[in-house]
């Protein structure tokens, strides 16, 4: 299975080459292209890299908003309302008719918080496969500066979903429930112009990033800690990865939905004796301001996966943060270093600025996936350079192999995930 991931991940990007393409991001704890812990140790008197990163996990289960296990299409809603999907719709249209032939005849107790809902379950399964490339730079404020760009293929797929119907057959407002809305519900929602409800998956190009990395280091004259790295990190990500498809309702955007971002971080190594380091950074993305076609909600009881409307609307994005921490043991046995890491991350709110009348500001933001997201992950890492073996050769090669262990977090798919890195230095 992972090597068919593998497969179908470099065929695209060389299509996609061949091509001449260089062509709010998904909630999942996946790498961004640039993640520090992708990092690998320098080679002396080397000026390139070359370097390709894959990573793949799936897992039917994420983090609700109340960090709490779930199945992934539960991260948002306990269940889908198709009662609430009907409601603030036009005047004369389908979904209005619907919502009258439904809605009023019961009074409050049409939807009693079972009659109309739909409990999901599916499964997410992602690969990346990164290309990226590093120039260093001539000393540059009395440090180094290198020159990062990262092309990113994405795999990725919602997969294996089930609408289980929650309706009762009881009552005859559970009976015309089921006749008109719940019994065909795909098909009633293509109709009245919402999302296909079926099984989603992509595979394109993600966003590119470039980026700069200056690093100074400070010798020390301690017993224990003997230098000081400080590094700082600032790029430009480019929207050139798929947009989320307003139609799919499963479907993720395998970039950052149409957004340019800023990436940019601050970070502090300390090397110790014994080949011992311990290391920390603080990473932001700020994205601009987006406007597209996008699903917006028209009653605040509406569930994220059933929304028949579409509007114009401005995305503000909110800031991601990410604060890492890790203790690594370099080259202890010949070329063989190993790494523990610590991440946090969170993705603040998102809002929606609708770019007509016919929306309230605050229905369309009550949306749950517009709201804050976290993780927090373990990493492992083995890493080998191969320094003696290949000391007089003209490129040296390294390799690294990983493991992500999700510990928590709040609405994000978060499987674990295995991944390794092949490099060369020129």
């Amino acid at each position: 299975m992972i090597l068919k991931k593998v497969n179908i991940l470099i065929f695209s990007s060389f299509l996609l080459f061949s091509t001449f393409v260089f062509a709010s991001f998904a909630p999942t704890n996946f790498y961004r292209p640039y993640d520090i812990n992708l990092r690998v140790s320098d080679w002396p008197n080397t000026r390139f890299k070359l370097g390709a990163n894959f990573e793949y996990g799936r897992t039917h289960r994420g983090r609700n908003f109340s960090e709490d296990k779930t199945n992934i299409l539960s991260l948002y809603n306990v269940s889908e309302s198709s009662l609430a999907m009907l409601m603030g719709a036009e005047k004369g249209s389908a979904v209005y008719q619907l919502a009258n032939k439904l809605l009023p005849a019961y009074g409050p107790a049409t939807d009693d918080g079972v009659r109309g809902h739909f409990k999901l379950d599916g499964r997410y399964e992602g690969a990346d496969l990164t290309f990226w490339g590093k120039y260093k730079i001539n000393d540059v404020f009395s440090g180094v500066l290198d020159a990062y760009f990262y092309v990113p293929v994405r795999y990725m797929e919602i997969g294996q979903i089930k609408w289980i119907d929650q309706t009762n057959n009881v009552l005859s407002a559970d009976r015309d429930v089921h006749q008109y809305l719940t019994d065909d519900l795909e098909n009633v929602v293509t109709h009245l112009g919402g999302p296909d409800l079926r099984d989603w998956k992509k595979t394109g190009l993600s966003d590119i990033v470039l980026m700069l990395w200056w690093y100074k280091d400070f010798k020390q004259a301690k017993e224990h800690l003997k230098n000081v790295r400080v590094h700082a990190r600032l790029g430009l990500s480019i929207p050139s990865g798929s947009l989320k498809d307003e139609d799919k309702a499963f479907s993720l955007p395998l970039g950052n939905d149409g957004a340019w971002g800023i990436p940019a971080a601050m970070a502090l190594d300390l090397d110790f004796v014994y080949k011992m380091k311990v290391g920390l950074e603080f990473e932001l993305l700020y994205l601009f301001d987006e406007t597209k076609e996008r699903r917006l909600k028209t009653d605040i009881n509406q569930t994220d996966y059933l929304i028949l409307n579409k509007g114009i609307a401005t995305r503000s994005a909110g800031i991601a943060w990410k604060f890492n921490l890790f203790v690594q043991a370099q080259r202890f046995l010949g070329g063989i270093s190993a790494m523990i890491a610590y991440q946090f991350a969170k993705h603040d709110d998102d809002k929606l600025v609708a770019q007509s009348n016919n929306f309230s500001y605050n229905i369309i933001n009550s949306a749950q996936s517009l709201k804050e997201w976290t993780m927090q992950n373990f990493i492992f890492q083995l890493n080998y350079d191969f320094f003696q073996e290949f000391k007089g050769s003209w490129f040296k090669p390294q390799i690294s192999f990983f493991y992500k262990l999700p510990i928590t977090g709040k609405r994000v798919i978060n499987p674990n995930t295995i991944g390794c890195q092949f490099i060369l230095n020129f």
